[in-house]
């Protein structure tokens, strides 16, 4: 595992993953991104405890969301591939002496 330097929200720390560097670093600066919009909305004591638990329930949903969709896809992806082999058999069977 390797240590890989990130920052996020203005504060610096080591992130320990198997990761691509680069990766990590990218999700540090979408988290950053997603965290100042939200900070800016108010300065309070409490905000950048507020801002970050927000920026984690937001990416928290819409994880969620991409879960379901690819269920989805993959539920559509195997009736489709039922229904062709259901009309390849219909079609061997008719051929077949």
């Amino acid at each position: 595992m390797k240590s890989i330097p990130v920052n996020v929200g203005g504060r610096a720390f080591q992130i320990r993953s198997d990761a691509d560097p680069a990766h990590v670093k990218e999700l540090a600066a979408l988290v950053t991104e997603r965290y100042e919009a939200i900070e800016k909305r108010g300065p309070r004591s409490d905000q950048e405890f507020r801002a970050m638990a927000m920026v984690a329930i937001v990416l928290l949903d819409e994880l969620l969301e991409a879960n379901e969709t690819r269920d989805k896809v993959r539920a559509k992806a195997r009736e489709f591939a039922q229904t062709m082999i259901d009309k390849i058999d219909a079609i061997l069977a008719r051929t077949t002496p």
